[in-house]
């Protein structure tokens, strides 16, 4: 706090009283000492609510003039440790609230405000999940009709039929189908659809009437990119994994695996929440996934060094005992 009172005896009365509550601040955060590295985040996810907080658009410079304007301040404060910290936990809030900023320019898409359909439909294919019935795909679209220019969505989430090609991403497809707007937010502190899929670029959802029907592959279209060959290969490993494990076997297997959940049934989805284990088929089951493969061929891989243990054991059945550590003793009982 001697910092604070050195830094301010040359401020008069009333700004003094007007900047007790930043004052206040630095010097808490200064009484975290080593701690305060772990604070940071906390104030960029502050700055991530502050622009959701709000009803209006504010212009572009606002959050990147903030941040530097903070880091400045940073700087020339940096005699006194506890207002430069101040200036740099207000930098980050200024970069959350720049980042979100950046988000919506880059990937938010207007979104429909009407129904359009039924229409036909051409574009290509982004990314394809199986369903029980049928595949769920996103779509960019080409022009839509009936929008202007401007109102065009980037892309829609539609519900194609059983009767639909095989298809992969990158494929252009033709369709008849209708689009709705995205469904608002039913319940307070819920699910926002909205907001989900304006930042994933999509700005409608429906459903094909009949199959969808490929006009062009992805291999006659030049320009993919590394990412599209990326979804292609998540496609291909989900559609071999449902072969070989049909039903919400193979749902929670590509889950884990490849992220793609849409062949579970609604019975099997409601235990993993029921349980809390609903985030072994987000994110984590993916990361869980990855990090069990690594391990899997080390180890194997290891171990197909060491000739005595080679030639005299299964070691591609002794490599899971490591990955899977509550399944050791089956695996060591199979040996």
């Amino acid at each position: 706090m001697a910092d604070l009172a050195a830094a301010g005896e040359g401020i008069g009365a009333a700004a003094r009283r007007r900047l007790q509550p930043l004052f206040g601040i630095a010097g808490a955060f200064a009484a975290e000492g080593d701690r305060r590295i772990l604070w940071l985040p906390v104030f960029f996810g502050t700055g991530i609510a502050l622009y959701f907080a709000l009803t209006f658009e504010p212009p572009l410079w606002v959050g990147g003039a903030a941040t530097l304007a903070a880091a400045v301040i940073a700087i020339a404060l940096r005699r006194w440790p506890a207002l430069r910290n101040l200036g740099i936990a207000l930098a980050f809030v200024a970069g959350g609230f720049a980042v979100m900023q950046e988000a919506r320019v880059e990937r938010g898409t207007p979104m429909l405000e009407r129904r359009l359909g039924p229409a036909a439909i051409t574009g290509k294919i982004v990314d394809i999940d199986p369903l029980g019935r049928g595949w769920r795909i996103i779509l960019a679209p080409d022009p839509l009709p009936g929008l202007a220019d401007d109102a065009q969505p980037r892309r829609v989430r539609l519900h194609i039929g059983a009767t639909s090609d095989a298809l992969v991403p990158g494929d252009r497809v033709s369709l008849k189908g209708l689009v709705y707007p995205v469904p608002p937010q039913l319940l307070p502190g819920g699910r926002d659809m909205q907001r989900e899929l304006y930042f994933a670029g999509i700005g409608g959802v429906g459903y094909s009437f009949g199959g969808a029907h490929r006009i062009a592959a992805a291999e006659e279209i030049p320009g993919g990119g590394w990412r599209e060959w990326l979804l292609r290969l998540r496609a291909e490993m989900t559609a071999r994994i449902n072969a070989a494990l049909p039903g919400s076997t193979g749902g929670v297997a590509s889950a884990v695996i490849t992220g793609k959940r849409g062949t579970m049934n609604e019975e099997v989805k409601e235990a993993f929440r029921q349980s809390g284990l609903s985030h072994l088929l987000a994110i984590a089951g993916l990361h869980l996934g990855l990090v069990g493969g690594f391990v899997f061929f080390t180890v194997r891989g290891t171990l197909a060094l060491i000739p005595w243990l080679a030639l005299r054991y299964p070691i591609k059945v002794a490599a899971p005992c490591f990955t899977v550590h509550h399944r050791a003793s089956r695996c060591v009982a199979s040996l």
